[in-house]
């Protein structure tokens, strides 16, 4: 169990793409800080887990599945967290996947399912959380090094998350009124399952092979190592928290020295 401090006492969240990796972290370090929490995600038995967990542990938690990309379920889906937790007033944003392919192989499919969940996913969520959230709420949405600079075998993702800067920017501009905080976050090589298919699709596309691939891309790393899925939370934790009142429109990288 962590270390309750009390930084989200009585904050009322949902995490999209809860129900592992990022998600999951992020959704344990909101209920460390004291915040009530909504897990969500399209894997039903997973996001379930995750929210047990958390209340085995003495957390307020539950689960609720969700697809991003299926607007009216967003739309009810976010109704019912609201009820549950009496009222909305943090929203992270973190859904999303990574697809992998050359050029010849970025399929009008490929790089509409990226767009869907990544980009549409992202703004219907919070298209529908913002109708539940009061005026000096926080949101917070996952981007990526993907949406700072471009790379190879990556333009449909690079696509979406670039998208997603710039949702947040635009957000941060139009909510700001009322007082609603809008920023990001852009991690790079972060240690989950999602970064095994990076390392696997480079492998297969490049030549070398996975365990090559993921040798030299943390051999670029100035840390020298991956980054813990906790060390993004807590960034998202700062981002949602009374420490950063005065930022928003802001996606903050989280590279290990990496320079964007």
């Amino acid at each position: 169990m962590g270390t309750r401090t009390g930084l989200l006492h009585g904050r009322r969240a949902v995490v999209t793409g809860g129900a592992g990796g990022i998600g999951a972290a992020t959704a344990r370090r909101l209920c460390d800080e004291g915040a009530a929490v909504v897990v969500t995600d399209l894997d039903a038995a997973a996001t379930e887990a995750v929210a047990d967990a958390l209340r085995a542990d003495g957390y307020e938690a539950s689960a609720l599945a969700l697809d991003v990309t299926d607007d009216a379920q967003v739309g009810e889906v976010l109704a019912a967290a609201a009820r549950t937790l009496g009222g909305l007033d943090t929203l992270i944003a973190n859904a999303g996947i990574l697809r992998l392919g050359t050029l010849e192989e970025t399929t009008p499919e490929l790089l509409r399912l990226c767009l869907e969940v990544n980009v549409m996913g992202v703004v219907a969520t919070v298209r529908h959380g913002v109708r539940h959230m009061t005026d000096g709420g926080a949101i917070v949405c996952t981007a990526s090094v993907a949406g700072l600079q471009g790379s190879p075998e990556l333009t449909a993702y690079c696509a979406s998350k670039f998208a997603v800067v710039g949702i947040v920017q635009s957000l941060a501009r139009e909510l700001g009124s009322r007082g609603i905080r809008v920023n990001g976050v852009a991690p790079g090589l972060v240690d989950t399952p999602m970064l095994s298919i990076l390392f696997r699709e480079r492998g297969r596309i490049r030549g070398p092979g996975e365990e090559a691939e993921r040798t030299g891309l943390i051999g670029d790393v100035p840390l020298g190592r991956l980054c813990d899925p906790a060390e993004v939370a807590d960034a998202i934790v700062y981002l949602a928290s009374d420490r950063s009142t005065y930022v928003s429109g802001a996606t903050l990288p989280i590279l290990g020295g990496e320079v964007a």
